[in-house]
């Protein structure tokens, strides 16, 4: 499968289901504090994997019953690792994040955001195909017709207010729309089998989880506040946070990455 953690792609969008995933909402672990600024850790989505795993049997999904994505935008972090050793709590590996002060990113950041109910939506293998091309080598290689049919895809797994000439959502699984390209990162944790394959040169690559943008529209105000825009079309998407999982220990890590 290469470095997607799964095949078939879920976008993340704002709405009600049967299932109680969520964007926002408040840290609800033990053990889930920054390691270098030292505060709760930010949650920006959190998944009922009880119900995921009716669509996928990956290891990640059936040891847990939920899958929070952490992050800490007080020190931008980088490569925050961490692992969710029950439903109440986490164990954090590391953060090569640095303090950015107490005004960052904005005068008033929230300890949390607020808690809004989400859907996951497969991706459709037409729309996956389609913008896995343009995402790759560039939508140029698409035909008129295709760049049409990728737009109509896309309508179904955002919201109106993402830009029409990039391919931004959030997403989890698949292959994600990444700012930066994709990365080779390995497990942080020196217990794992996978990170000691990764020291001796054996391997041991972590997989592609997700991707959440900036997004105030969906209660997810990570660099700007959603009263603060001039435009509602006008905010930062190209903003987003990554996340890996190891195959092996199920470690997380999150990354901030922009265009």
């Amino acid at each position: 499968m290469g470095y997607h953690y799964t095949k078939q792609g879920y976008a993340m969008i704002a709405g009600n289901s049967a299932a109680t995933h969520h964007f926002g909402g408040g840290n609800y672990h033990e053990g889930a504090t920054c390691p270098v600024c030292e505060i709760p850790l930010l949650l920006l989505v959190d998944l009922d994997c009880v119900s995921f795993r009716e669509m996928e049997r990956e290891k990640l999904f059936c040891e847990l019953d939920r899958l929070p994505f952490y992050y800490c935008w007080r020190c931008c972090a980088e490569k925050l690792s961490y692992q969710a050793v029950n439903h109440s709590s986490v164990k954090v590996f590391k953060n090569e994040g640095k303090r950015q002060g107490d005004d960052f990113p904005y005068t008033g950041f929230p300890e949390k955001f607020e808690k809004l109910p989400l859907k996951l939506v497969p991706v459709p293998y037409e729309t996956a195909k389609l913008a896995a091309l343009a995402q790759e080598i560039g939508q140029s290689w698409l035909a008129e017709s295709d760049r049409k049919a990728l737009q109509g895809g896309l309508q179904g797994l955002r919201h109106s207010w993402f830009s029409k000439t990039w391919l931004s959502r959030h997403q989890i699984g698949g292959l994600l729309n990444l700012a930066q390209g994709h990365e080779y990162l390995t497990c942080p944790n020196p217990d794992c089998e996978a990170h000691q394959a990764a020291k001796n040169f054996r391997g041991g690559r972590m997989k592609e989880l997700a991707v959440i943008h900036n997004d105030p529209h969906s209660s997810l105000p990570m660099i700007e506040k959603l009263q603060e825009l001039s435009d509602p079309a006008q905010f930062d998407e190209f903003s987003q946070v990554v996340y890996w999982v190891c195959e092996d220990c199920l470690t997380i890590t999150g990354s901030n990455r922009c265009d």
